[in-house]
């Protein structure tokens, strides 16, 4: 453990040195994010703010683990994990890469992404099946359950696209996902103490480092890079501990955040009625000065950006605290 909590201590500021400096050169070479038209309209104002941070934290926690492995071993649960989080982060860096180079919100379709993640997902499955654990934890209850092998395949394949679609879908506000992300680390850490601290640990320093450049007013943005990443990296940590029906429970704000969305245009194919003032979820919650507001079901908030996501970190808090009561009840 020590070398790990090092690692992680050591990787908080130099994230942040060079997550600066990553803001600094995209700055100077005008690669910044384009904005979505039908967003708050004070986000327009963030237009051109760095973006692919991601490749920042993802590259030093690579490095890290890769140096980690001189006094613990990987094994195939830390290959699996760690190729997990780089594949997926693959994935988001070329969607970035089309929205940097067409200059506009949108890059990848949603259709390619979810095609491409299924693939990956579907290649991890085949590629570690000894590092994916078939015996699951059902929460509030002391109970196993044993998939067979084709019910793991469509879990994997269905853990990995929830995952990187809900970190995707989180990260909307200066600081919002790397927040959520580093509490769920930390929750997996209280689930399986002693498991993947050579992973969960460094990634929770370079989070931590990341989110000194990302707090409210962001100098740079993680991209999808980063989201796809880290979405990557906790599907594949779940699968490995068999926490999978867990981390519905774990990650409960990412899931409020897909469940919103689905939500919203359910209801707006079906009746042609808008449930929140705007999707995801916290931008229903969000003060948006200026911004003309279309007619929805549900009461909206007006609360600052900082205090959505201080208090989103809060909701997430008690989703964490929720899975290990679901986890110890029957034990």
């Amino acid at each position: 453990m020590i070398p790990s909590l090092v690692a992680s201590l050591l990787v908080c500021p130099l994230t942040a040195l060079v997550s600066w400096g990553f803001a600094d050169w995209m700055r100077r070479r005008s690669l910044g994010q384009p904005i979505r038209e039908e967003g708050p309209a004070h986000h327009r104002d963030r237009a051109g703010t760095p973006t692919m941070g991601g490749l920042v934290f993802l590259t030093i926690w690579a490095a890290t683990v890769g140096v980690l492995t001189l006094w613990v071993p990987l094994g195939g649960r830390g290959g699996f994990i760690l190729v997990s989080g780089l594949a997926m982060a693959s994935i988001g860096a070329a969607d970035d890469l089309v929205k940097l180079g067409r200059k506009r919100s949108v890059g990848l379709s949603g259709w390619q992404k979810i095609g491409l993640t299924a693939a990956v997902a579907a290649g991890l499955f085949f590629a570690f099946p000894a590092a994916i654990e078939s015996a699951l934890r059902v929460p509030f209850s002391g109970a196993i359950v044993a998939l067979p092998h084709w019910a793991l395949f469509a879990l994997v394949v269905v853990v990995f696209l929830a995952a990187t679609n809900a970190v995707n879908f989180t990260d909307g506000l200066d600081g919002l996902a790397a927040g959520i992300v580093l509490l769920i680390l930390l929750g997996f850490l209280v689930l399986a103490p002693g498991a993947d601290l050579a992973l969960v640990l460094p990634l929770v320093g370079a989070l931590g480092g990341f989110l000194w450049v990302n707090a409210h007013p962001a100098r740079l943005f993680m991209g999808d890079v980063g989201s796809f990443g880290l979405g990557g990296i906790l599907a594949a940590v779940a699968l490995s501990q068999g926490t999978a029906f867990l981390f519905p429970i774990l990650a409960g704000v990412p899931v409020l955040e897909v469940i919103a969305v689905i939500l919203q245009v359910t209801s707006l194919r079906l009746f042609g009625q808008r449930l929140f003032r705007m999707s995801p979820l916290h931008h229903h919650f969000e003060a948006s000065p200026g911004a003309s507001v279309r007619p929805h079901l549900l009461p909206a908030c007006e609360w600052p950006e900082t205090k959505v996501a201080v208090r989103f970190w809060i909701a997430q808090g008690f989703f964490v605290g929720l899975a290990v009561v679901a986890s110890r009840l029957g034990h």
